[in-house]
Parts: structure tokens; C-alpha cells; sequence
């Protein structure tokens, strides 16, 4: 397969980064404290790519699509890869489909990338895949969760029960989910509500004819939690704001937003040591999740893996930092940068 164009979301770029208090000997600073004017706005994560259209089945198992979404994304054919676990749901039922059953020309719809490689046709991974669509069916709608969006406070008392969440989704949409929609989860028995819908969230959406959310059908949640973070430094974790704060560094003369490894780690639940020759180790439940030396630009995997760093491994008065959007992905967090987010 030739190379991957990468098309990366410019939010999880955004400048904002995690910590950790070295043990090792040392207070020369790497970073200097960056000024204000270095945040910039949080950028609007990029969404996966609609295609529709019939299909014809490859016989590695891949799907090629004749894309009739041409006139929104230019693109005329699709090779479309389904990895393990790809949920391939019925348009009618939200059941599982059988994709063995699928035929040359029959219609399917598939979220994808956005990641495509410049081959012709470009070829690219599916997210979820949804097929047995009627005629005339409205079929339902894939969606990731950014963002909720916070419901002005009344002083009344008691509080008046919700009607609706509102919901940020990627590429920058609203999503309004009605307090009646039914929401369910993706092959399993577990009770789900509309509390299950967080930033990370990914979920699958059945409207009306007037466009009021009736379904949703939550898939499984990829992530180990959600953080978000302020040009202020203000530092919340699923929802709750830690005491762990940020600051804007300037590293290799670019200014981020920085946090504590250790504290932001220990935060999420894992453990941090320090160890000679391999720096700021985090562990979850005793097992080692990656490594990173101060003044290093990638992390360690304990396969001997190395991860790049948008931002390298730096310290500053005795602390170790990271970027945030480097700590959280290292920490399985769904991240985002905001505005602001007063309570």
C-alpha cells in the first residue's frame, strides 16, 4: 500500500500538554514561559468521510464503492478496507449485518478515513458501514462527539427536568438528542442514556423526516476518558476540573500549552516512577504503558515501539512536561482544546 496522507485533525494539534515532577537531578530549564498571544482558537476536528454508493466486492475482502457522494468529496471510487471489529450495522433494524451476504450492487454507505492514500481509486479504512437501506429510507447518520454543549442555568427551584442535550460533533455541527430518543448500545446489554454521550463518543443517528433525533446507537467507547483544556491552563477530566493546571511554554520557538506528566497521569488513573536511562515511566495497573526522557522528542512502548511527539519531553524548574495533546493520546484520552470553560 503506498503512503498515507495524513490528513490530521488541527485540534488535536492544539497547544496543550501534560507533566510529570522528574526525580532525576536537574533544574535547567529547556522551555521558557511563552506570552499570551501564543494560544491560539481551538481548531474543529476534521469528521470522517461519507461514501456512498453500490458495491463491488474485492476479493481480498475490501469493498470498492462507486461513490455517489462524487460532488461532495471528489471522489469518483473508493476502496474501502473493513478491519476487525468494523461495525457493519443494518440500516433498519441497527442489528448487526451479515456482510457476507452483500452482492455486486448493492448500496452501502461507509464512514471513512479521513486518512486515504494517493493511489486511484484512493483506498482507506471504514469506521462503520451501514447497509439494507429501502427505497426512499432515510438512512442514519454517523457522528462523533466533540463537545457537550453546557445548558444555561435558571434559578429555579426545583430545576426543570431536560428536554434535549446538545451535543458538538466533528466538523463543527450541532446535535440536538432528545430527553425521548431512544438510545441504545452497539452488541452489548448494557443500559445506556444520554450521559453515555460524551467527547470521544462515537454513534450512529436515526431522524425523522423533519430531522428530530428518534435513535441512537452508541458505539463502543475507544478512549480511557475525556480532557479538556483552556488557553488559561484550566485542566478538566470527564467533566471534573483538577487541580492540575497548564502553562504556555515556548519550545524549539513554539508555544504550547504544557502539564505536568506526573500530575496529569496520575489524574487519569495510571502510576508514574522514574527510571535511570528511561526517564518518566507510567504504568497502568503495574504494567508499563510507554516511557520518555526529558529532551527527547518520542516516547518508548515496552515492545521498543517509538512514538513521535508534536512536542518533545521537556523540563522546567525540576518538572517534567509533555504536550498535552501528545500526553493525552499516550494516556488514551480523547482530548480537545477550548475557549473556555468556566463552569
Amino acid at each position: 500500500m503506498k503512503h498515507m496522507v495524513k490528513i490530521l485533525s488541527l485540534a488535536l494539534c492544539a497547544a496543550v500538554l501534560l507533566s510529570l515532577p522528574a526525580l532525576a537531578a536537574g533544574n535547567t530549564p529547556l522551555i521558557s514561559p511563552a506570552p499570551d498571544s501564543a494560544a491560539e482558537a481551538p481548531v474543529e476536528p476534521l469528521a470522517p468521510v461519507q461514501v456512498w454508493g453500490t458495491v463491488t466486492k474485492m476479493e481480498s475482502g475490501s469493498l470498492l464503492i462507486s461513490n455517489s457522494a462524487n460532488g461532495n468529496t471528489g471522489l469518483s471510487e473508493v476502496v474501502v478496507h473493513l478491519r476487525e471489529g468494523t461495525p457493519c450495522v443494518d440500516a433498519v433494524t441497527g442489528l448487526p449485518m451479515d456482510m457476507s451476504k452483500v452482492k455486486d450492487g448493492d448500496t452501502l454507505y461507509a464512514w471513512v478515513g479521513p486518512a486515504m492514500t494517493m493511489s486511484l481509486p484512493p483506498q482507506t479504512s471504514a469506521v462503520v458501514v451501514v447497509g439494507n437501506i429501502p427505497a426512499d429510507y432515510k438512512a442514519p447518520q454517523y457522528y462523533e462527539i466533540t463537545e457537550i454543549v453546557p445548558t444555561a442555568t435558571i434559578a429555579i427551584y426545583p430545576a426543570p427536568e431536560r428536554t434535549e442535550v446538545k451535543l458538538k460533533v466533528a466538523g463543527g455541527q450541532e446535535l440536538t438528542v432528545p430527553m425521548t430518543a431512544k438510545i441504545s448500545p452497539w452488541l452489548t446489554k448494557n443500559i445506556v442514556t444520554v450521559d453515555d454521550l460524551v467527547p470521544g463518543s462515537q454513534a450512529l443517528v436515526w431522524s425523522d423526516k423533519d430531522g428530530k433525533v428518534e435513535k441512537v446507537l452508541l458505539l463502543p467507547y475507544a478512549y480511557k476518558g475525556y480532557m479538556t483544556a483552556d488557553k488559561s491552563g484550566e485542566v478538566r477530566l470527564n467533566g471534573e476540573l483538577l487541580e492540575v493546571r497548564g502553562r504556555m511554554l515556548k519550545s524549539e520557538d513554539l508555544e504550547r500549552l504544557y502539564l505536568p506528566l506526573r500530575a496529569a497521569a496520575e489524574a487519569a488513573g495510571y502510576e508514574v516512577k522514574w527510571v535511570d536511562g528511561k526517564g518518566a515511566v507510567v504504568l497502568e495497573n503495574g504494567t508499563e504503558i510507554f516511557s520518555v526522557l526529558p529532551g527527547s522528542n518520542v516516547a518508548k512502548t515496552p515492545d521498543g515501539e517509538e512514538r513521535g511527539l508534536l512536542g518533545g519531553c521537556v523540563i522546567d524548574q525540576g518538572v517534567t512536561y509533555l504536550p498535552t495533546d501528545d500526553l493525552a493520546h499516550l494516556l488514551n484520552l480523547y482530548f480537545r482544546a477550548v475557549s473556555s470553560q468556566n463552569a
